[in-house]
């Protein structure tokens, strides 16, 4: 993954939202409570321990960073040439939702949250790629489009 710095064209990061750690964060209490209740304290607290510890580790994992830097798009652990690139589309919610479900393509590299309601699809010109387009969701939809096309 690229690192953002002055060249840096666009840069995004996308995270969980609030609503989602709030959730955890319950699931965190239950679990303690349920393994406190027929066991004990400490058994209890290390497995919560541990749950936690996965927790940061997934939240780790499936972060969606997207640079755009030195004439490559970067976006979570693949990347592309900026030459390769056709065009950029800015895709509402009604639209993201769409190409995401009915109208998908299963050879479409996809890098989409369910929490981010804009995207942007990125079509490809490479013959040697089997895939069609890229979809790709950002709340900086707008300023993606921009820097792509």
């Amino acid at each position: 993954m690229a690192r953002s710095n002055r060249k840096t064209e666009f840069a995004e990061r996308i995270s969980w939202p609030v609503s989602l750690w709030a959730f955890l964060g319950v699931m965190v209490g239950s679990i303690f409570l349920t393994f406190w209740a027929p066991f004990n304290f400490l058994f209890a607290s290390t497995v919560t321990i541990v749950f936690i510890a996965a927790l940061i580790y997934a939240h780790y994992k499936t972060r969606l960073d997207i640079v755009v830097i030195n004439g490559w798009l970067y976006v979570g652990n693949a990347k592309i040439e900026m030459k390769y690139i056709k065009s950029a589309k800015e895709l509402n919610k009604k639209q993201l939702l769409k190409i995401r479900g009915p109208a998908a393509d299963p050879a479409a590299f996809n890098a989409t949250r369910y929490w981010i309601k804009t995207g942007v699809k990125v079509e490809l010109k490479d013959k040697a790629d089997p895939t069609p387009y890229w979809l790709i969701s950002s709340r900086k939809a707008k300023a993606l489009t921009d820097c792509l096309n």
